[in-house]
């Protein structure tokens, strides 16, 4: 199979299924031979149920499921290790991104290891408020000077890698919540892999799951990081080779 398209989802019920449809409907017109994987991370709502009730439309569709919420990463890290085709993207169940961005990521992913949407690039057309767009300037320019990376859009949640480089990236996952695409970044950097970044169109939708002591967090988990987890693991595959 060509491409896997990875959507995490928790507690989508009111909005999951426009997004599916969309995206079924574009598969159908646009996409030959893929598969779409709905990862629902421990859901309390009927997003399970409602996602069941739209595979029955679209067979290209199948459904992974768990009964306790982990995390955004833990739940496209499911995605890839169920998924079956030799390209992987995910993209995120709001609507925020329009599945008609895919074929430019597939395009390049022919040439290299990872491509990543950049709402930061100048050609990119981005909606948002003004507190989400300082907060998420913040965030990127503290991950810059902590990790010394040239990434100012690390949570942008459409991203795509050939099979083989999401599966090494993944297989060792230390941050399962909202900070886990630093660590992907921080491991492409690391590993060598090539990267391409491209602009997009993304516009924010609302009930947003992010909580607003969830920058702390996030702040505190990122100097874990960088002082414990990601250290500690690359000097142990350092010293097996």
């Amino acid at each position: 199979m060509d491409l896997s398209i990875i959507v995490p989802a928790y507690n989508e019920e009111k909005r999951i299924t426009n997004f599916l449809s969309e995206l079924s409907l574009f598969g159908k017109n646009n996409l030959k031979d893929y598969e779409i994987v709905i990862v629902d991370d421990g859901s309390t709502d009927n997003t399970r149920e409602v996602i069941k009730d739209f595979i029955k439309r679209d067979k290209k569709i199948r459904l992974v499921s768990y009964p306790k919420n982990k995390g955004k990463g833990y739940a496209i890290r499911e995605g890839i290790f169920s998924s079956n085709g030799n390209k992987i993207i995910f993209i995120d169940a709001d609507g925020s991104i329009r599945p008609d961005q895919i074929p430019l990521m597939l395009k390049e992913l022919e040439q290299y290891d990872c491509v990543v949407g950049n709402r930061r690039d100048k050609d990119s057309q981005v909606t948002t408020s003004k507190y989400r767009d300082f907060t998420q300037r913040l965030f990127n320019s503290i991950v810059m000077i902590l990790f010394n990376s040239k990434i100012n859009d690390n949570l942008c949640g459409f991203k795509g890698f050939k099979k083989e480089v999401a599966l090494d990236l993944f297989n060792e996952l230390h941050d399962y919540g909202w900070i886990f695409d630093v660590e992907i970044f921080y491991k492409i950097q690391k590993k060598g892999y090539s990267l391409k970044r491209i602009p997009i169109v993304w516009k924010h939708v609302g009930d947003s799951k992010m909580k607003p002591l969830d920058p702390v967090w996030m702040f505190i988990k990122l100097l874990k990081i960088l002082q414990y987890r990601i250290p500690t693991l690359f000097e142990k595959n350092d010293k097996n080779r």
